[in-house]
């Protein structure tokens, strides 16, 4: 009787711990296919910020000739008037057009945001990255916003620049200044305005690309840790 009761005991026992095994290779086997997907969705998100890199480096360019090129009209606008009048159309044309338009594509991150992807991320400093990142992107546009309304600086160029084409800005063809007056102060101080904020958002550009270039440095070791 006693080695019927204690082989029906060790019975039970297996059959407990064969449950308990199914159950704990069951959990594992789902947290890997969370982590297989949280990787796929962080290498997609790798390609977005490589092609944010992209976008930003175009946009660097744009405002820091910008900023070059205003501050050139600024420092010597009585030189350029008198003595170079194509070079002032060329400089005063390219700080009216130059502008950007950053492409904000967040689909992926908040994919893997609401996903509740993102919790199964082991580096708490990447997740606060990542949504500074994204948070920080709006700021980029109202930057851009802010530069695309000096439309007296649109009006200035218009008004003092040839539309016969002698050369070409990155933004399209320009012709010779041909006011018979200089730029005013008041046109000079709108420039000066477009200038400032051509240099704020440049620098800010150029510390974006090389703190995404270290996010993604940053996303390869959370993939490589889970592979």
């Amino acid at each position: 009787m006693r080695n019927t009761i204690l082989r029906y005991a060790l019975e039970f026992i297996v059959i407990i711990a064969g449950i308990l095994v199914s159950f704990y290779i069951e959990k594992q086997n789902a947290i890997s296919y969370k982590d297989q997907l949280k990787n796929q969705s962080l290498g997609r998100l790798i390609s977005n910020i490589e092609n944010d890199i992209i976008d930003s480096k175009w946009n660097y360019n744009i405002h820091s000739k910008g900023a070059k090129f205003g501050n050139i009209i600024l420092n010597r606008s009585d030189e350029l008037f008198n003595n170079d009048k194509d070079s002032l159309g060329y400089y005063l044309k390219s700080v009216s057009l130059f502008g950007t338009n950053f492409v904000d594509n967040q689909e992926e991150y908040n994919t893997l945001r609401n996903s509740g992807l993102m919790e199964l991320i082991d580096n708490d400093s990447l997740v606060s990255k990542l949504q500074f990142k994204y948070s920080y992107h709006s700021h980029f546009k109202k930057l851009e916003a802010w530069i695309s309304k000096f439309t007296e600086l649109d009006k200035a160029a218009n008004q003092k620049i040839s539309s016969k084409t002698i050369g070409r800005t990155l933004y399209g063809p320009h012709g010779t200044y041909i006011s018979n007056e200089p730029l005013n102060h008041y046109e000079l101080n709108v420039l000066a305005r477009k200038t400032g904020l051509f240099s704020y958002y440049a620098g800010k550009i150029k510390k974006s690309i090389i703190s995404d270039s270290l996010l993604i440095i940053d996303i390869r070791k959370e993939i490589e840790l889970h592979k």
